[in-house]
């Protein structure tokens, strides 16, 4: 499972440099744009889950989920069915993903109080 930034490395392409991503996830990051949006980068503070999958594992016992975000880019899978949750700033974007035995969180677990020991009480199961 990659958290955040390991999240952003499951990906095939990054703006943030001119490296390639692992692969493992077909799709890029791409930054936050402030100047278009309005928008204050990065990213931080609580957020609902917009959207998610209650039916994988990593999100299984759920109800409305938060979590704590820190960070200026974002993921943007090429098959949509790989998203397992979303959450809203300024539009939805997503913010887990999950594909065979790979996931990968935007949010910090490790800030989210009872809903990260959740999430982590969840894949250490899977």
């Amino acid at each position: 499972m990659g958290v955040c930034v390991g999240h952003q490395m499951l990906f095939e392409y990054s703006e943030e440099g001119s490296k390639q991503g692992l692969g493992w996830v077909k799709g890029k990051v791409v930054k936050f744009d402030s100047q278009n949006t309005g928008l204050r980068v990065p990213h931080m503070g609580w957020n609902y889950l917009s959207e998610f999958k209650s039916e994988s594992p990593l999100f299984s016992g759920f109800e409305r989920p938060k979590f704590y975000f820190v960070h200026s880019y974002y993921s943007i899978p090429e098959n949509e069915m790989v998203t397992l949750a979303k959450t809203e700033y300024g539009s939805a974007f997503t913010c887990s993903v999950g594909q065979e035995n790979i996931y990968g969180v935007q949010f910090h677990p490790e800030k989210s109080h009872k809903y990260g020991m959740k999430l982590y009480e969840n894949f250490a199961k899977i």
